[in-house]
């Protein structure tokens, strides 16, 4: 059984697939499958090193978000999500406008 709950996921919104550093993306572009979209887990706070106990349900969950690119897992801690969300921030503000 997993530790990990999913928490988004772009399978309704699957991103385009890369087609090389030398081709401009398009909208017309092709899309990755559907389970091999981008996705977040995270571990729930009812979650204990030995297994299940009492804790609350709702309760913050772990300070680690599982990233996951296709079949490629990776594990982030709260400083690295704090660096990859001002980074995405920053991207959106200066894509503003362009479609």
């Amino acid at each position: 059984m997993s530790i990990w709950a999913s928490s988004f996921d772009l399978e309704d919104n699957p991103p385009y697939a890369y087609q090389g550093s030398h081709i401009l993306p398009s909208t017309d572009d092709p899309r990755v499958e559907a389970d091999l979209a981008v996705a977040l887990a995270q571990v729930p706070s009812h979650i204990t090193r030995d297994g299940r106990d009492d804790q609350p349900e709702d309760g913050a969950p772990w300070p680690w978000l599982r990233l996951s690119v296709g079949m490629e897992d990776q594990v982030l801690d709260r400083g690295q999500v704090a660096e990859l969300h001002a980074a995405l921030g920053a991207w959106l503000e200066r894509t503003e406008g362009r479609r």
